[in-house]
């Protein structure tokens, strides 16, 4: 089918009776992308494997006015897919926006890396996210609609900034994959109107980073607007990303970092 033309005659952000899917919804990213969707109308089914702190981000979504379920799941557990989609179409019937948040990671160099620990951050970063897409595609497919965002990183085109155990070549790999993940997938998508794109935040400030904050704050004199990067400075791109406002975006990666690494 052919993409929709959007009717700028109404509020093209907005999401009112949307249902999104945010892995990784309990802390850091995944909870303020939960909460900016929520804003703008979305129910949510949030997922993440800390139930204590996921019941906390419900009520979060809850006190904003919109229904939310929860799934207190490791996103690489086999299970994990048919829990998700399942929760969401009990919830709303429906699957609109899926935020492919959650992921870890480690820095090692070619020398050192392990191959447990490759196989682990695949298996988070790259294939829950592939096994969770393919779930719910057909879902989207019969809708004839859809948005699907994987948040990757910076470091999918460069070498990790964060050196201290090594260049990252497990995690810059993972999130590389991710990256063409997002482009094979838009394109075989497209003909159903489902759009699939990827964010690629820099170094931001949230928890992943509690271990090497000060080194972080390091980064921040090469950043061109002037400080580190919060979760919050993602809101804005999902939104766009999950609406149609972006109806004529897709497979592509928006890098989203204050500048600290500039491409085309």
């Amino acid at each position: 089918m052919k993409a929709p033309i959007p009717d700028i005659s109404h509020d093209l952000f907005d999401l009112s009776g949307y249902c999104s899917i945010v892995t990784g919804a309990s802390v850091g990213i995944g909870l303020t992308i939960s909460e900016a969707l929520a804003r703008r109308g979305s129910d949510l089914v949030l997922v993440g494997r800390n139930q204590e702190r996921l019941e906390v981000a419900a009520g979060k979504v809850r006190e904003i006015g919109r229904r939310v379920a929860t799934v207190t799941i490791d996103v690489a557990d086999a299970t994990a897919p048919s829990r998700i989609v399942a929760a969401a179409l009990s919830l709303a019937d429906r699957i609109d926006v899926l935020v492919n948040n959650a992921g870890f990671m480690t820095f090692s160099n070619p020398l050192d890396v392990d191959d447990q620990v490759w196989d682990e951050i695949f298996s988070v970063n790259v294939r829950a996210p592939m096994r969770i897409t393919r779930a719910l595609l057909p879902v989207m497919i019969k809708a004839k609609r859809g948005s699907i965002i994987n948040i990757g990183s910076s470091w999918s085109s460069r070498a990790s900034a964060f050196n201290q155990d090594g260049g990252g070549v497990d995690y810059c790999s993972s999130k590389a994959a991710l990256q063409a993940l997002t482009r094979a997938t838009a394109q075989d998508v497209a003909p159903d109107n489902i759009r699939v794109n990827a964010i690629a935040p820099g170094a931001v400030d949230t928890p992943m980073h509690a271990a090497h904050r000060t080194l972080l704050f390091e980064f921040e004199k090469y950043i061109p607007l002037g400080r580190i990067q919060v979760a919050e400075d993602l809101a804005g791109t999902v939104i766009f990303l999950a609406s149609d406002a972006s109806g004529y975006i897709t497979g592509q990666t928006l890098h989203v970092n204050g500048g600290l690494l500039m491409v085309d």
